[in-house]
């Protein structure tokens, strides 16, 4: 059998700067989720309210012939309110498995003997997640309000409601992180993606049904702050101007988000600093 030289090669590929390093573990990931049909249908069905708040924009402003539909910042708080649902599932889909893939084939040593730190490897797995999500509340809450203004013949909406467009980038990069640092704390939390997911489900319908239980003993909706789902809502009512959804304080929804993306960020941190073997 002959014997081959495998001695050293020089490197014939391109330096990428190392701020950007991080990209290369985004694309991959999302390459990887963007072949799989299964997740590419869930997408396409996220779709589906844009294109209907479309069609119902276009026979409101256009046709004139929805005249129940008031056009204003409560209009484009429940498009991405219905879409918590999709963000749910998504956050599921391409973050359970983020992390908890990678303890499970002891792959961060393989990460972090690389010109990797750890903030670009959690920067990177973060980029996968906040990618698909941003695809049914962030790309489409922004385009809804741009295809709004061009229906309307004159500058007399932007005018009024530019204030939206800062609304609708509020509530989206809060939906965004409330989903992507929570499931990633919990991959993180195991080697198993099936256990991440199944207890993000948890946090989530637990946290629904204790309001629920709460809401029918005790008659009212001042406890809505236990429930994720509420809070985010709760600080959407806010941002839009709406009035409120519960009678719950929108001080005590935010204290619950911040200390459980706070909580998330630690855990990532913590659990991801365990294994690394090199600074």
């Amino acid at each position: 059998m002959p014997i081959h030289d495998l001695s050293y090669q020089h490197w014939k590929g391109d330096w990428t700067s190392h701020p950007y390093r991080w990209w290369v573990i985004s694309r991959h990931g999302i390459a990887l989720l963007g072949k799989k049909k299964g997740f590419l249908v869930l997408l396409f069905l996220a779709l589906i309210p844009f294109l209907a708040r479309c069609v119902i924009l276009y026979g409101a402003v256009v046709m004139n012939r929805i005249a129940f539909v008031k056009i204003d910042g409560g209009f484009f708080e429940a498009f991405l309110s219905q879409q918590l649902f999709f963000t749910f599932i998504i956050a599921i889909y391409a973050g359970a498995g983020a992390i908890a893939n990678d303890l499970k084939a002891n792959a961060l040593q393989i990460y972090f003997s690389r010109a990797i730190t750890r903030r670009d490897y959690l920067i990177g797995k973060l980029g996968v997640v906040v990618f698909f999500l941003s695809l049914p509340t962030l790309v489409p809450g922004l385009l809804l309000f741009f295809v709004a203004a061009i229906f309307h013949s004159d500058l007399e909406f932007l005018r009024q409601y530019s204030w939206v467009l800062l609304s609708i980038l509020g509530y989206a990069l809060l939906i965004i992180a409330a989903n992507a640092l929570v499931i990633l704390a919990l991959s993180s939390m195991s080697r198993s993606s099936r256990f991440a997911g199944i207890f993000f489900a948890a946090v989530v319908f637990f946290s629904q049904i204790l309001y629920g239980i709460l809401n029918a003993f005790l008659h009212t909706s001042s406890v809505a702050w236990i429930s994720l789902s509420d809070d985010l809502r709760q600080i959407g009512d806010v941002l839009f101007r709406s009035p409120l959804t519960y009678q719950s304080s929108p001080w005590a929804s935010a204290a619950v988000l911040a200390i459980l993306l706070a909580g998330s960020v630690c855990i990532i941190h913590s659990r991801v600093k365990a294994v690394e073997v090199v600074k």
